[in-house]
């Protein structure tokens, strides 16, 4: 919440203030359903009342507290993965092919997911500790998919768009702002994203039970924060990308081609241009 006070006038002016589309209600729930979630969560851990055995109503009611928080979580986790399909499509140019092949592997991760938390079970405490903290079984091999998962598909949905900023830095002939910041902003989206779930797989194989989704909250809230930023930045630029020839390769240079290009996440992405991306005598495809 923190993060999100601090870059609420920026949410305002890129969000807010322009034509809330499918994409820009993927960035609010993303945005406000992550911290909610959390809220509930945080008191799920630390509230004794979810963890005692007193009676039968409040176990089964720790039973289903654990259940929710895996269940949300890849909810939002999804939901983010969303957001960086709709990029992947829009810089593509709305290339069906590939929206359908991202939207099955986006499935294959919800359906994986979904298994392994199917296994899931409240983490056992010590005499002493309070709290329903979700986990999963002893010597269960297919429950880490729940975060294998999101690595796969955020490595393919990384390869896509290093592919296709390459293609069009070398169809200029020089990168650009916009095409910088998409670039710099995917790899910082698949280092820090990788690098927290491997940390969940590691954390869960090798530490004790009580201790294997330790970090698991930590990966879900990164990942949040990362496509919040990630949307605002885009949206920054692209209200900064100047109209105007680019020296050196007589290409003009086009800002609501570009904008359209990489949808601008709340953009129309129905309305494309006929011609090239980027002017005559120059393809990216």
């Amino acid at each position: 919440m923190i993060i999100a006070s601090i870059t609420f006038g920026d949410e305002v002016e890129r969000i807010w203030k322009r034509q809330i589309t499918g994409a820009s209600v993927l960035f609010l729930l993303n945005r406000y359903l992550t911290p909610i979630q959390f809220g509930f969560e945080i008191d799920a851990f630390n509230n004794p009342r979810w963890s005692t055995y007193s009676n039968v109503l409040k176990g089964f009611s720790c039973d289903r507290v654990v259940a929710f928080e895996g269940y949300a979580t890849v909810a939002l986790v999804t939901v983010c993965e969303l957001i960086m399909i709709l990029r992947v499509f829009a810089l593509y140019g709305r290339n069906y092919w590939i929206l359908s092949f991202l939207l099955a592997l986006l499935a294959g991760h919800v359906i994986i997911s979904s298994y392994g938390l199917s296994v899931g079970m409240r983490a056992p405490l010590t005499a002493g500790f309070v709290g329903c903290i979700f986990t999963g079984p002893p010597r269960e091999t297919l429950f880490p998919a729940i975060w294998y998962a999101p690595v796969v598909v955020d490595f393919i949905i990384f390869g896509f768009t290093l592919h296709r900023t390459m293609k069009y830095s070398r169809a200029l002939g020089s990168s650009t702002p916009l095409l910088r910041q998409f670039t710099r902003d995917g790899v910082l989206y698949f280092a820090i994203i990788f690098s927290a779930n491997m940390i969940n797989v590691l954390v869960y194989e090798l530490a004790v039970q009580d201790l294997k989704a330790i970090g698991a909250s930590f990966s879900q809230m990164i990942t949040s924060v990362m496509i919040s930023r990630l949307v605002l930045n885009l949206r920054g630029v692209i209200d900064e990308e100047p109209t105007s020839p680019r020296p050196g390769n007589n290409v003009h240079y086009r800002q609501g081609i570009v904008t359209r290009a990489v949808g601008n996440l709340g953009g129309d992405f129905g309305r494309w241009d006929t011609s090239s991306d980027f002017g005559k005598g120059v393809s990216v495809s």
